[in-house]
């Protein structure tokens, strides 16, 4: 099973993450965790050029890709292989939105890159967290190319995110867009109500909705 996290800056992703892994452990049930771009240590190499170089949409693309088939190589197949839940922050769908709407490439081409180069995985679950980017970027202290760019990118990527499910022929209701501006707590709670109901049809765990 692959999950997702999707969404602008300060959205609060990587914390959703790290909350599923520990949900993950409670339950006895293994993962593998990858961010993008990074993940294997050759993808973790192209992120350090990637997020503080101002590059061209396709020059981008290519990069996001080359990182991706190594994390394919490397960790997700055999983490697959071996009946892991694979969370990843930032995956094809970032593509699409960042260099595909954002860059200004058409979608059409950036599918046809990723499938030829056999990159494009539809994942199992994916959650969109959607919340004011003003709100958003007002968590974070900008680090990388994309959290300086102005508001109106920022509005850009939470609209570009939101029509996804609508322009993108995926797996039968795998986006999920979740409320990201109530507590911490909340979309954990609505995260976790969402991703059981997935796991009891592979794995034998309780519903614990009501202990969390």
């Amino acid at each position: 099973m692959i999950i997702t996290f999707e969404g602008g800056e300060g959205v609060g992703k990587t914390t959703q993450v790290a909350l599923l892994c520990s949900y993950l452990d409670r339950k006895g049930i293994s993962w593998s965790s990858i961010r993008e771009p990074g993940g294997s240590p050759i993808s973790e190499e192209i992120r350090a050029f990637f997020v503080k170089r101002d590059l061209h949409p396709i020059t981008e693309l290519l990069l996001i890709l080359a990182s991706r088939r190594e994390n394919i190589r490397s960790l997700i197949e055999p983490a697959i292989a071996d009946k892991k839940v694979v969370i990843i922050d930032r995956f094809i769908d970032s593509t699409f939105v960042y260099q595909g709407i954002a860059g200004g490439l058409d979608k059409k081409f950036v599918m046809n890159i990723m499938k030829l180069s056999s990159t494009y995985i539809e994942p199992d679950i994916t959650f969109i967290l959607d919340m004011n980017p003003e709100d958003a970027i007002s968590r974070i202290t900008p680090d990388d190319k994309f959290e300086h760019k102005p508001l109106r990118f920022h509005e850009m990527i939470r609209q570009a995110f939101l029509n996804l499910p609508s322009e993108i022929v995926p797996v039968a209701g795998r986006y999920y867009v979740i409320d990201a501006s109530r507590t911490i707590e909340d979309v954990n709670k609505e995260i976790l109500s969402v991703v059981e109901g997935k796991l009891l049809k592979k794995y034998s765990i309780v519903n614990s909705q009501k202990r969390l």
